[in-house]
């Protein structure tokens, strides 16, 4: 563990906020849930590469969290997740994807989708939530 995560996690855990933790590095989740134990709190699945290779989901385990934080290219990967949670009858599916703007060039910009993908993937995940499954 980063030397100082334990007391970052403490000070955000003070604010009672909800809290979305991607667990792409690991961790113990036991511990992690007691340190915010009065928050609401969403794991989310991830694959910690950039771009993360899509044959390296492990969908049987990806299923068993609430969220989903996706590195993969393009916007398949977040809706396979959206139609296995609806097909387990979630309530809520929360994705968590890095967006550029046109012209980015950070460090995760070439594993991260503009905002004309953005929107597709917001619409695609719309019709998901709307099937009877």
């Amino acid at each position: 563990m980063i030397p100082f995560s334990k007391e970052t996690l403490k000070r955000k855990a003070d604010t009672k906020k909800h809290v979305i933790i991607s667990m792409g590095m690991g961790g113990d989740k036991k511990y992690i849930k007691k340190i915010f134990s009065k928050n609401k709190t969403t794991f989310c699945y991830c694959i910690s590469e950039y771009p993360a290779d899509m044959n390296k989901i492990d969908w049987k385990n990806a299923i068993k969290f609430d969220g989903f934080s996706d590195h993969a290219l393009g916007i398949i990967a977040p809706i396979i997740f959206a139609v296995l949670k609806k097909q387990q009858k979630s309530k809520n599916i929360l994705i968590k994807k890095h967006v550029k703007l046109n012209n980015s060039s950070g460090s995760d910009a070439g594993s991260s989708i503009d905002t004309e993908e953005l929107s597709e993937l917001v619409k695609v995940i719309r019709q998901i939530e709307r099937l009877r499954i």
